[in-house]
């Protein structure tokens, strides 16, 4: 289990900002157009050989406008903006809970790959898949592995930012050993 911190609120002119809580590596960041809302994950702070899950505190929504950084782990100081926010309209809020897959035509709920590398529906090559089609996901649910330089990372469920906090998993979007990229859809979901 990860520590989690709070981002650090900063008013600004036309809106609100999140940055950093301390100082450290800035991953997994949220991508453009994100509903940011109370208690949600956006991303992690890795500070001296720790990874802390960043948490949007209270009292604070918002529509993501910034693009997230171009290197997978950005260096941040204290009260570095990490995400920029536009007020929510009802337009945008209900945008959230239907979003498009990247060259899909199709609006649909998705699980996304945290980053790119290989995709693994399996622990390891003798056991079974972790989910499969018709498996009911709930916060926590782990759904498979991203290998990046032989490093693995576990992909689980994280209701927020338009999903549900129970889905069922509809179809497979990447067979096992995959290629994938940043924010590829790797489940197509439907609200359970």
């Amino acid at each position: 289990m990860h520590e989690e911190i709070e981002l650090v609120v900063v008013e600004r002119e036309g809106g609100q900002a999140l940055a950093a809580p301390l100082v450290g590596w800035f991953t997994a960041a949220l991508p453009r157009g994100s509903v940011i809302v109370p208690g949600a994950d956006a991303g992690f702070l890795l500070t001296l050989g720790r990874a802390r899950r960043l948490r949007v505190p209270e009292g604070v929504t918002g529509l993501v406008v910034n693009a997230p950084p171009e290197r997978l782990h950005e260096p941040v100081g204290f009260k570095t903006v990490l995400y920029e926010l536009a007020p929510l309209t009802s337009e945008t809020a209900l945008a959230e809970t239907k979003f498009k897959a990247r060259g899909a035509d199709d609006a649909r709920l998705a699980v996304r790959s945290p980053s790119a590398g290989r995709f693994w529906h399996r622990p390891s090559p003798n056991e079974k898949a972790l989910v499969e089609v018709g498996s009911t996901l709930e916060n926590g649910t782990p759904l498979g592995l991203v290998e990046v330089m032989k490093t693995f990372t576990q992909v689980v469920y994280r209701a927020g930012h338009g999903l549900p906090p129970r889905a069922k998993i509809v179809r497979v979007l990447v067979a096992d050993g995959a290629e994938v990229e940043d924010g590829a859809p790797l489940f197509e979901l439907a609200p359970v």
